[in-house]
């Protein structure tokens, strides 16, 4: 079924329609959740809060056509607040074996040098870099996404680019 008809539906109250939303979207909430938390526990956690999140207020959703970085945006926050909440819980990443064919020219020494360049950079650098590299949306996109100006997303972009150069080559 189209993506703004289940969201229709599921804005009326139709359970089954949210869960074939959620069920259509889980790889791609999980994939985002482990970017931010990088840890397969709080990644679980933050879809969970998500989902809870989305389903009470999906009523809310203006435009159907939206509804990815809408739900996009409810999950970097439950990431980032079990980010929160567990501080002092900190897991050496797991490997994805499907990683992205760019990333398997580079050594696991390499790969983890550039995920704990990425888990430095400050909110709102970090969501744009992950959303920009590893989820290859728009910068466009990504302002909508963060409900900010095209011009300062370039410029974080740009900053969030320095940033992860210079904490890579000090290493």
């Amino acid at each position: 079924m189209e993506l703004e008809i289940l969201v229709r539906k599921a804005k009326r109250g139709d359970k089954d329609a949210f869960l074939e939303l959620m069920l259509s979207h889980k790889e791609y909430l999980y994939r985002t959740a482990y970017l931010y938390t990088r840890n397969q526990e709080l990644a679980c956690d933050a879809v969970q809060e998500c989902i809870i999140k989305s389903m009470e207020s999906i009523d809310k959703l203006k435009k159907p056509e939206f509804f990815k970085s809408w739900i996009t945006r409810i999950l970097i926050n439950c990431a980032l607040g079990e980010l929160r909440k567990n501080k002092k819980y900190v897991q050496e990443p797991e490997w994805d074996t499907a990683e992205r064919a760019a990333e398997e020219t580079l050594s696991r020494e390499e790969k983890m040098d550039l995920y704990q360049a990425i888990d430095r950079l400050d909110y709102p650098y970090k969501v744009i870099i992950i959303q920009k590299y590893f989820f290859d949306y728009k910068l466009q996109e990504i302002a909508a996404l963060l409900d900010m100006p095209l011009g300062t997303v370039k410029v974080y972009h740009s900053r969030a680019k320095e940033k992860l150069k210079n904490y890579l080559t000090a290493e």
